[in-house]
């Protein structure tokens, strides 16, 4: 089991106000993650925590690079992401979530753990198709190869003859 306490927020101690925090999220840190589909990453994750006398808000700022594969030539590359959401955090009896947005931590707990809510958010921040920014960036030689065996508007000559008896059945 991966230690994750470089991503922990002790807030009992904390005044109420605006506290700023930032996290490095790499190789290492996804690969502590069993499902991961990040496997290189260069990510900042800017954090900013609101504490209030009955709850906090914390804002997730994620900026950097992901290691993807286009889609259009199949060639990896770094893809820049960005991304940002929020948590809300409320203090009750029980720990617990009602729902994706706010948490209730119980009165047992003391540290914000962020490194489930970072993974998430990182995964969210990969579009579902990556491809270079610039299609320009792409292999040519690939993207050429692949416009040669796009199919193309047939005749009706290259038709077996034995279709041309089923179209007399309607």
């Amino acid at each position: 089991m991966n230690n994750f306490s470089a991503y922990e927020i002790p807030f009992l101690g904390l005044k109420v106000g605006i506290h700023d925090y930032e996290f490095e999220l790499k190789e290492t840190f996804f690969e502590a993650f069993e499902h991961s589909q990040i496997e290189q990453a260069n990510l900042t994750a800017n954090v900013k925590l609101d504490k209030q006398s009955s709850m906090m808000v914390v804002d997730f700022h994620l900026s950097g690079t992901v290691g993807a594969i286009c889609d259009r030539c199949g060639v990896a590359f770094d893809l820049p992401v960005e991304y940002d959401d929020r948590l809300i955090v409320k203090f009750g009896d029980v720990t617990g979530t009602t729902d994706d947005e706010i948490l209730v931590l119980g009165t047992e707990v003391h540290l914000l753990e962020l490194h489930q809510y970072l993974y998430e958010y990182a995964h969210l921040a990969v579009p579902s198709k990556t491809a270079h920014p610039d299609e320009e960036d792409c292999d040519q030689e690939a993207l050429n190869l692949l416009e040669n065996l796009r199919p193309g508007d047939d005749d009706d000559d290259d038709i077996d003859p034995r279709w041309d008896a089923l179209k007399g059945l309607k």
